[in-house]
């Protein structure tokens, strides 16, 4: 009985990909428009971040410096019902010499709503010390796209 179970699941094992196998047809045009499908990807979280310093140096010859030090973005999101998007597009681009334009595929990166506040710890002049701090409030880069491609 013991090797009839096992030649029972043996058998399943193998039978296995003869079971999952799909057959491969094609589609005409007025069945593929009825076909609903997703593309490209979309990218959604919470992401921080932060710099050690930013400094401006004056290039005179009594130059100063500028420094703003401590920058954080902490908890910037980007909401799941509102994502960044990737996407393959096509843009017709005419050369900078003139020409006739060319269809060239572009990688599509929508930014959305990206909400979050970023602060600086202090802001010096010179090596002093801070005059104080900054924060910028309601960072949004919505309706932002960046297009990537090569040439």
């Amino acid at each position: 009985m013991k090797k009839i179970k096992q030649l029972v699941l043996a058998s399943a094992v193998l039978a296995t990909p003869f079971l999952a196998h799909a057959d491969m047809q094609s589609m005409d045009d007025a069945a593929l428009s009825g076909v609903t499908g997703q593309d490209g990807i979309s990218i959604a979280g919470t992401f921080n971040a932060s710099i050690g310093a930013v400094t401006y140096k004056d290039a005179d010859t009594n130059g100063g410096t500028l420094s703003l030090e401590g920058i954080h973005l902490p908890s910037l999101t980007i909401a799941d019902n509102a994502p960044m998007t990737i996407d393959v597009v096509t843009t017709n681009i005419t050369p900078a010499n003139g020409g006739t334009a060319v269809a060239t595929q572009q990688l599509a990166i929508g930014l959305p709503s990206v909400t979050g506040d970023v602060t600086i710890d202090a802001v010096k002049v010179g090596s002093g010390a801070s005059i104080g701090s900054l924060t910028v409030s309601n960072l949004n880069l919505a309706g932002s796209t960046v297009k990537v491609w090569g040439h």
